[in-house]
């Protein structure tokens, strides 16, 4: 009798298991005490709320789990149980849980505009005691951190530092207008080779301007004076491919100023005095003209910059960026004319060069920054991999570093 008695003794306290399991899962679902088990929301912290954060630039936020006692939770799963909500939503991008060592999570976001953004972070449900809060974020400040100190070859010296270009790998093509060539850098700034004189021979220049890479190994030069696109391998030196001639028509050219490739690698030419853009294929047969017709045409455009479906094209006689889709339809219009560089984080940065600066600005066309001190005479922009921002001055002839 003792053996069924304890029997029935079991089997009881087994159903009453079975029952405490069941509830505890239906409080799950409905409440996410499973996921959260442990964790006290209103001990949870949020570290860095005192940053300085700036439009365009990547902020992030520490989130520290706590139990009721206050001792951190390692529990690296529970990033999926996470929901941040940012307002406005338009203008914020990159919005990104990660792990990080000793129980902690990163929250990163990159904020578009300046401006207020209220901020709300919750565990499976649970809001954060400090959420929402509200953060404010200032228009950027870029900050000029040095100059890129250029080692030419003995004898050399840069006479026009105009177009520059950066590969994947660090190196560095800058053309000199006025000295008819270009040159090819370390990231260190030690001088690799020199391409170029002056003269109308494959493998000369005559004012060569903007400058792109094709690929890690071969760069293409807006040869403005020869009206021409040359293909250079960087390695050796040697002409690869040279396209175009001086008119009007499909695959020629009137003072190509810019080149540079859109995202399907089509090659983007900026005609000076043909008051173009023109897309072409890596073989120079030209896809599509705009910018020389319509109601808002273009006047001795600058340069050229591919943003998914759309072209920002700085246009020089009207004193403006303008935006066009892929037919080449006029969509609207912004800022100031100048160089141009889309970073990263699809900030556009311009080249003012009449007001000594570099500008941001959203890709939308709202102002979200500038340099806080003087450049003089920027001309051209490029990233480099690690991140830093080289501008060249023409008047110094030399490179600055932005940051």
């Amino acid at each position: 009798m003792a053996e069924v008695s304890a029997t029935r003794e079991n089997e009881k306290a087994l159903m009453d298991l079975i029952r405490k399991f069941e509830e505890t899962m239906l409080r799950g679902i409905e409440l996410g005490d499973i996921a959260t088990e442990g964790v006290d929301v209103n001990q949870c912290t949020l570290e860095g709320l005192d940053q300085i954060l700036q439009a365009g630039v990547a902020a992030e936020l520490i989130l520290s789990l706590r139990t009721p006692e206050g001792e951190i939770i390692n529990q690296p799963d529970l990033k999926n149980q996470f929901e941040v909500l940012i307002e406005p939503a338009k203008d914020v991008t990159n919005v990104i849980i990660s792990d990080k060592q000793n129980g902690k999570f990163k929250m990163n976001f990159t904020p578009k505009v300046p401006g207020a953004y209220k901020i709300e972070v919750k565990i499976n449900g649970d809001k954060l005691a400090n959420c929402p809060f509200t953060a404010q974020v200032n228009e950027r400040g870029l900050v000029v951190v040095g100059v890129l100190n250029l080692k030419l070859f003995q004898g050399d010296e840069l006479r026009n530092a105009r177009g520059i270009s950066v590969n994947t790998i660090g190196k560095i093509a800058i053309t000199d207008a006025f000295g008819h060539c270009v040159y090819i850098f370390d990231n260190e700034g030690n001088c690799l080779r020199k391409v170029g004189s002056r003269g109308g021979n494959a493998g000369q220049f005559n004012y060569p301007w903007g400058v792109t890479y094709l690929n890690d190994n071969e760069i293409l030069i807006a040869d403005r004076g020869n009206n021409r696109i040359q293909q250079v391998d960087v390695e050796t030196g040697t002409v690869v491919k040279s396209f175009g001639k001086r008119g009007k028509a499909k695959g020629e050219f009137n003072h190509p100023i810019d080149v540079c490739l859109d995202e399907h690698h089509c090659i983007v030419v900026t005609e000076y005095h043909n008051h173009r853009i023109q897309v072409m294929t890596q073989e120079g047969e030209t896809i599509t003209m705009f910018g020389d017709s319509g109601p808002e045409k273009l006047n001795h455009p600058k340069s050229c910059i591919p943003y998914k479906n759309m072209f920002l094209v700085s246009d020089g006689g009207n004193n403006c960026i303008k935006a066009f889709d892929q037919s080449g339809t006029f969509l609207y219009k912004f800022g100031k004319e100048g160089n141009m560089l889309l970073d990263s984080s699809n900030n556009l940065l311009v080249c003012d060069l009449d007001n000594k600066l570099v500008q941001q600005f959203s890709v939308d066309g709202r102002f979200t920054g500038k340099t806080i001190r003087i450049l003089p005479s920027p001309v051209g922009i490029a990233t480099v991999p690690d991140g830093r921002i080289l501008v060249t001055c023409w008047k110094l002839k030399n490179v600055y570093i932005l940051k």
